[in-house]
C-alpha cells in the first residue's frame, strides 16, 4: 500500500494537471470568442450597423481583458 505522502503527491499532481487542462480550454474558448467577435465587428461595420459593431467590439475587448486574467492563472501554476 502506498504511503500517505505518495498518495498526497499523486493527488496534487493529478489536480495540477486538471487545472492546466482547464486553463488551456479557457484560453482556447477566449480565442474563439475573440475571433468571432472580431469577425462580427468587421461584418457589422461593413453593413453599417454601428450598434452591433460596437457591441461585438466590446465583447472582443472584454475577452481580451479576460485573457490577461487567465494568463495570470496559468503563470501561478
Amino acid at each position: 500500500m502506498a504511503d500517505k505522502d505518495t498518495l498526497m503527491k499523486e493527488f496534487v499532481d493529478t489536480e495540477a494537471a486538471k487545472t492546466e487542462d482547464a486553463v488551456k480550454d479557457l484560453e482556447r474558448i477566449e480565442e474563439e470568442v475573440m475571433a468571432e467577435a472580431t469577425m462580427s465587428t468587421e461584418f457589422d461595420d461593413a453593413l453599417g450597423n454601428e450598434q452591433a459593431a460596437a457591441e461585438a467590439a466590446e465583447t472582443a475587448f472584454e475577452f481580451d481583458q479576460a485573457k490577461i486574467g487567465t494568463a495570470g492563472i496559468g503563470e501561478a501554476l
